[in-house]
């Protein structure tokens, strides 16, 4: 009789117990996901401010009525978030270095067009008086030019300059196989369309074994902008290599250095991958 009292007072105990941690999981449970439900509401009134639209309960969209009543309340700022937005402040480019790089950017592709411009117009031949239009066609057949367009890569592509970022680069895409002569060329003009784009002064450097141009401004802080010149001809023949049709085509002597502009090409490629990359998240926010 007594060992089936002290059975039945275990088991009760052991029941008791079992309950109290099924009541203790669930209240867990329920702070946790009434703590992210919080966080959903704060991320959520953050994502409304930052697009311009007041803050609402969760499910209301813009243009439709809210709810009346008290907001939820804020979910004041960690030690966590103010550690970030402090780092994040200072590695953030400052206001003049955002305003110096996106002038001379701006001045620089600019002067680029006008180049490709001059350089088009001395290389068209010369055809009569009398065939006016066939010259307007020439000029507006953008096949024949032998600067295809500039392109921005590297941290200026992705938005991810930080502060004390001097060095900027862009890409010079050619029709053919850019060469020495072409990168005087471009050298040689470009200090003129400078100076017709902007008033501002900026030295213009060629520097053959890198093949770039670099692009320095005088005023502080000053800005230096690398161009490097490349063409999809050099990627092309790269992946022909072994075709009797690529061997037969010879180089020109004073072809500027393959491997700079694989790299050119390459940074080109990775600049628009990771914009991709980054309209295709933001489509997940």
């Amino acid at each position: 009789m007594r060992k089936q009292m002290q059975k039945e007072e275990y088991w009760r105990r052991r029941e008791e117990e079992e309950r109290w941690r099924m009541e203790m999981r669930r209240y867990e449970e329920d702070i946790y996901w009434r703590r992210m439900e919080e966080e959903h509401h704060y991320w959520d009134d953050r994502r409304r401010l930052a697009d311009g639209y007041p803050p609402g309960l969760l499910g209301v969209r813009p243009g439709m009525m809210q709810p009346q009543g008290p907001l939820p309340p804020r979910r004041p700022d960690s030690s966590d978030d103010r550690y970030v937005m402090t780092k994040h402040a200072a590695i953030y480019p400052t206001e003049e270095e955002l305003q110096a790089v996106q002038k001379i950017v701006s001045h620089t592709e600019r002067a680029l067009k006008l180049v490709s411009d001059c350089i088009t117009e001395q290389d068209k031949p010369k055809n009569k008086e009398d065939d006016k239009k066939d010259l307007v066609k020439d000029r507006r057949d953008d096949s024949q030019r032998a600067l295809k367009g500039v392109m921005r890569v590297g941290v200026l592509a992705k938005g991810l300059l930080l502060r004390g970022d001097k060095n900027v680069n862009l890409v010079l895409l050619c029709a053919e196989k850019p060469t020495g002569i072409l990168l005087n060329r471009i050298a040689d003009n470009l200090p003129k369309q400078l100076v017709a784009t902007t008033p501002e002064k900026y030295e213009v450097k060629c520097c053959i074994p890198d093949s770039a141009i670099i692009i320095t401004s005088n005023m502080e802080p000053k800005m230096q902008v690398t161009i490097t010149l490349t063409s999809p001809v050099i990627r092309e023949e790269n992946m022909g290599i072994g075709d009797v049709t690529s061997v037969m085509v010879k180089d020109p002597p004073d072809v500027l250095d393959r491997q700079k502009c694989l790299d050119a090409l390459a940074a080109l490629r990775h600049a628009k991958w990771f914009q991709v990359r980054n309209i295709i998240l933001l489509t997940y926010l």
